[in-house]
C-alpha cells in the first residue's frame, strides 16, 4: 500500500480526534461507518449515532486528545489497522480527567471513502 494511503489514514485519525474535541457531529458522521463498533475504555459499546449524540449532546466532553504513538498497518487493499497510544483529557462534572489509553482502530474503504469501522481503547497505568 502506498505511503500516501498511510498518511491519509493518519490524517483521518487527526480529523476524527479534532472533531471529537470540537463537538463536530457532521464531520464525525462522515468519518464513521454506519456500522461502526465503538468500544470505550470502560467497555461500553456504542453505535455511530450513540457516539455522535454523546459528543454533540455534551454528555462526553473531550478537551484534548494527544497522540503519543501511532502505527498504521495496511491489511489488503481496502483495510488499515491503526494501533496507538494517546493522552485523553476530558471534562467531567467534578473537573478534568486526564488518562493515557492504548487503542486499536480499523479503517476500511466504503464506497470509495475511508471510514472508521471499529475502535477499542483501554486505559493504561500512568507511569
Amino acid at each position: 500500500m502506498p505511503a500516501k494511503v498511510i498518511e491519509a489514514i493518519r490524517g483521518l485519525e487527526r480529523d476524527r480526534f479534532r472533531a471529537m474535541v470540537d463537538g463536530n457531529g457532521p464531520l464525525l458522521d462522515t468519518l464513521l461507518s454506519e456500522s461502526v463498533s465503538y468500544v470505550h475504555t470502560n467497555g461500553k459499546r456504542e453505535t455511530k449515532q450513540q457516539f455522535i449524540d454523546g459528543i454533540t449532546g455534551g454528555r462526553r466532553r473531550y478537551r484534548q486528545i494527544e497522540v503519543q504513538s501511532q502505527d498504521v498497518l495496511p491489511v489488503g487493499r481496502e483495510t488499515c489497522v491503526v494501533t496507538g497510544r494517546a493522552l485523553i483529557e476530558m471534562e467531567a462534572n467534578n473537573g478534568a480527567l486526564l488518562f493515557p489509553i492504548a487503542y486499536l482502530a480499523i479503517h476500511a474503504q466504503e464506497d470509495g471513502q475511508w471510514r472508521l469501522v471499529a475502535w477499542q481503547a483501554t486505559r493504561c497505568a500512568i507511569e
